[in-house]
């Protein structure tokens, strides 16, 4: 799996455990709507590291929580992005 893809997958489940659709993560997070869909949509391929961390803070999160899923363990990620 791509990076790119694991960090949309884990935006997903957090936006099913809250609840939430991308607009409202998008106003939680001051990030905007359309970064957001890019990211959701892995047309976001090197998303930047405070972009990840203002939405760990949307969602009540630290920014080691937003990783700590399985969809990050080195054997579920290929090495090019």
């Amino acid at each position: 799996m791509q990076l790119s893809d694991a960090i949309s997958a884990r935006i997903t489940e957090l936006l099913e455990e809250h609840d939430w659709s991308n607009y409202k993560l998008s106003g939680q997070s001051a990030v905007p709507n359309s970064t957001v869909s890019n990211i959701l949509l892995c047309k976001c391929k090197g998303c930047n590291i405070c972009t990840l961390l203002n939405i760990a803070r949307g969602f009540g999160i630290s920014l080691p929580e937003l990783f700590a899923s399985e969809l990050f363990a080195p054997e579920n990620l290929d090495d090019d992005n």
